[in-house]
């Protein structure tokens, strides 16, 4: 999975996968292999390079509140199609295809076939690294396809629900 990630005034292209039992992140170029464990709440276990770090992520909209010791960052993720996705809602024109940003679980689908839906609508709840992300319509439509079930899984990027 691709993102990008601001933090403070610096824009960063991380590259996320999934190999086996390790995350492999690709930061600027440069790959981290990191074995990531959910301990509770908003906390979590990282090992790196034989070093581990408490770490504390809490999710507000796009951005989270990353905590390490007495160090706190704001991070703000999107991935490389949002700004296409963001011009096709302001436009309204078209089906928009909705689809997960991230590996996971879908955990509820809200919505059927036929639907009305409002932009901002919540379509389908994902888990993700223990952490459920409602999935919302871009624009006001109808729902014309829903192609995931509850308790499947999905990959970054598969094609969740269709608005027109």
């Amino acid at each position: 999975m691709k993102l990008a990630a601001q933090i403070g005034d610096r824009l960063h292209e991380i590259l996320i996968e999934r190999r086996d039992a390790y995350f492999h992140v690709t930061v600027d170029g440069t790959e981290h292999i990191a074995d990531v464990r959910w301990l509770q709440g908003e906390a979590y276990s990282i090992l790196m390079k034989g070093r581990s770090y408490a770490v504390s992520v809490e999710a507000d909209g796009d951005s989270y509140c990353v905590r390490h010791g007495a160090a706190k960052r704001i991070v703000t993720l999107t991935d490389p199609s949002r700004r296409a996705r963001e011009e096709s809602r302001r436009s309204g024109a078209g089906p928009a295809s909705v689809t997960s940003v991230m590996p996971g679980k879908v955990v509820r689908v809200l919505v059927h076939v036929g639907d009305a839906v409002r932009a901002g609508q919540g379509l389908v709840v994902v888990e993700a690294m223990k952490m459920e992300n409602e999935i919302s319509s871009p624009k006001d439509g109808r729902v014309v396809a829903v192609h995931v079930e509850p308790d499947r899984p999905v990959e970054a990027g598969a094609m969740l629900v269709v608005v027109e």
